[in-house]
C-alpha cells in the first residue's frame, strides 16, 4: 500500500487528499474523510518520505541531497584537558583531528594547544578549521567537544569551525542497546578493538577513527547507505503524545502542583496500569507526555492503554515513596513489574527510637514519622502550632513509652516500609529533622523536647535545621 501511494503522489505535483488517495491509490471507493484518514495514516506511518501540509493535501518530500558513507570524508575530532597549575584564563586543551574514510587513507592533523579563556592557540584553531572542511565531525560526546571548540574559535576567530556530524556515543548506543558505554574505552572494546593508551588527543582522534570506520561498517550491513539515513537514525523525528487519546489535556498537566507525590494511571475501564512517586509531580507527570523522539517501551505501552490521571500530593519524597508502595500492593498495576522492595538493611547506627519531622501536605502541619524498634512504623500528623497537640502527644508517648506489650511479628509490608524509611533516610542523614526520643529522657522530657522542635523548627523540603 505504502509504495502504490508513493507511485501515486509522485505524478502528482499538487497533491492529493486521503479520500482521493484511498479511492484512486487504493481502490477504496466511498471511503469518507475520517475513514480515508485512518487508512492513509495507517499505510505510511514512519514513512519520511510523506507530508501533510497545512491545505491537508498528501505530498511527497523533496529530494535531498545524500551523501554515501563510502563516499564522505569524516574528521575523528580528538580534544584532551591539559592540567596547569595556573589560573583559570590559562588552562589548555590539546586538539587534534585525522580525516578518514571508508575508501581513503588517513590524513592526520597533529594539533597543538589552546587556551580555554585566552587568547593562545589562535593558529592552531585557525589551521584545525581549515582541515575539517568538507569533512563529516565524529567523536564520541560530539556535541559536547563541538560546544567547547565553537566557544573558543567564536571569541578567537569569530565564527564556529565544528559543525554537526556523527556522535559515536549514539552509534554505540544504537548498535549495542543492552550495554553501558561510558567512554570511548569501553565502545572501542564493544567494536573489537584493542588499544593503549589514549588520553593524548592525537591518540584519543586516532582511536575514534577506527571505532568510526568499524560502526559505519556495521550501519552498512544494515542497510543505510548514507550520512543523512545514519543521521537521522541517531536522531529520530519527535513526536507528541496523542492526547486525543486520553480523559485529560496538556492544560491538566500544566497545572499540577510542583510537590512530592504519587501518580495513578489507569485505563477506559478504571483500573489501575501503573502508580509512580515524584519529588515533582508537574516535572515528573510531564515527561511520559513530552515530545519526544525516542520513547522507553514500557512507557510507549502504557500511553497505549492509559485514559485518566490522578495524582496525590504529599509533603515529602518519603511520604510518596510509601504511598506508592502501599497502592503498588493494594493494587498490583500490570507496569508495575516490582511490586516488592527488595530488602537493602540500611544502617543508621545507634538510631532506633526517635521521630523523623518532614514537611506535610498540609502547609501548616508536619509529618511525624515514627521508629520504634520492633514494631511498624507509624505516622502521625500535628498542626505546627501544637493545637492538636494533646492528640498527638498521647500516641507519641503511647507508642515510645508505654506499658510493654506482647509484641506481633512484623507483617511483609511493615518490613517493606522500614527499609523504605532506612534507605531514604541512609544517605540524607544530615540533612533530615530528627529528634531521638530514646536519648531525650523520661515521657515528658521526650514529648516536651518534640514539641519545641515542632513548634520552632522551619520545614524547607528536606532542609536541616537542627538535630537532636
Amino acid at each position: 500500500m505504502r509504495e502504490r501511494i508513493h507511485a501515486y503522489l509522485t505524478d502528482l505535483e499538487e497533491g492529493a487528499t486521503s479520500e482521493r488517495i484511498a479511492a484512486d491509490a487504493l481502490g477504496l471507493k466511498g471511503a469518507k474523510a475520517d475513514v480515508a484518514d485512518k487508512v492513509v495514516l495507517a499505510a505510511i506511518e514512519g514513512d519520511r518520505r510523506f507530508f501533510r501540509g497545512a491545505d491537508g493535501l498528501w505530498a511527497l518530500k523533496p529530494a535531498v541531497e545524500t551523501t554515501l558513507i563510502r563516499e564522505a570524508i569524516f574528521l575523528s575530532v580528538g580534544v584532551a584537558n591539559i592540567p596547569v597549575s595556573s589560573p583559570e584564563s590559562e588552562q589548555m586543551l590539546a586538539l587534534a583531528g585525522q580525516r578518514v574514510g571508508m575508501t581513503e587513507s588517513a590524513a592526520v592533523f597533529p594539533g597543538g594547544q589552546i587556551s580555554v579563556a585566552g587568547e593562545a592557540g589562535r593558529e592552531v584553531l585557525a589551521g584545525f578549521g581549515t582541515f575539517s572542511k568538507g569533512a563529516v565531525p565524529a567523536a564520541f560526546r560530539l556535541p559536547r567537544i563541538t560546544r567547547w571548540i565553537n566557544r573558543i574559535a567564536r571569541r578567537m576567530l569569530g565564527s564556529a569551525i565544528v559543525g554537526d556530524g556523527l556522535c559515536l556515543y549514539r552509534m554505540g548506543r544504537r548498535m549495542f542497546p543492552k550495554q553501558a558505554l561510558p567512554s570511548l574505552e569501553a565502545l572501542a572494546e564493544a567494536v573489537g578493538l584493542t588499544f593503549l593508551d589514549r588520553r593524548r588527543a592525537d591518540a584519543r582522534a586516532s582511536l575514534q577513527a577506527d571505532v568510526l570506520l568499524l560502526l559505519l561498517e556495521q550501519y552498512e550491513a544494515r542497510g543505510m547507505t548514507t550520512v543523512e539515513e545514519i543521521l537521522s537514525d541517531l536522531h529520530p523525528r519527535s513526536t507528541p503524545a496523542r492526547f486525543e487519546a486520553f480523559a485529560f489535556d496538556e492544560a491538566y498537566l500544566k497545572e499540577l502542583p510542583q510537590v512530592p507525590g504519587v501518580y495513578i494511571m489507569r485505563d477506559r475501564d478504571g483500573q489501575v496500569i501503573y502508580v509512580g512517586k515524584a519529588v515533582n509531580l508537574r516535572s515528573r507527570v510531564g515527561t511520559y507526555f513530552a515530545r519526544r523522539s525516542e520513547r522507553p517501551e514500557k512507557t510507549r505501552q502504557i500511553l497505549d492503554r492509559i485514559w485518566s490521571l490522578e495524582v496525590e500530593p504529599v509533603g515529602s519524597e518519603l511520604e510518596a515513596l510509601l504511598l506508592e508502595a502501599a497502592l503498588i500492593r493494594l493494587c498490583r498495576p500490570e507496569f508495575n513489574t516490582q511490586v516488592a522492595v527488595h530488602e537493602r538493611h540500611t544502617d543508621l547506627g545507634r538510631f532506633r527510637n526517635g521521630v523523623l519531622v518532614l514537611p506535610s501536605a498540609d502547609p501548616d502541619s508536619v509529618e511525624l514519622f515514627c521508629l520504634r524498634e520492633g514494631l511498624a512504623l507509624a505516622q502521625v500528623r500535628v498542626r505546627q502550632d501544637l493545637s492538636d497537640w494533646e492528640k498527638g502527644s498521647e500516641q507519641i508517648g503511647a507508642l515510645f513509652f508505654g506499658d510493654p506489650q506482647p509484641t506481633p511479628a512484623l507483617s511483609e509490608a511493615d518490613v517493606a516500609d522500614l527499609e523504605i524509611l532506612k534507605s531514604w533516610a541512609g544517605p540524607r542523614w544530615d540533612t533530615v529533622n530528627v529528634v531521638d526520643m530514646e536519648a531525650a529522657g523520661t515521657r515528658e522530657a521526650a514529648l516536651r523536647v518534640l514539641a519545641a522542635y515542632i513548634r520552632a523548627c522551619r520545614i524547607e523540603g528536606q532542609e536541616k535545621v537542627w538535630r537532636v
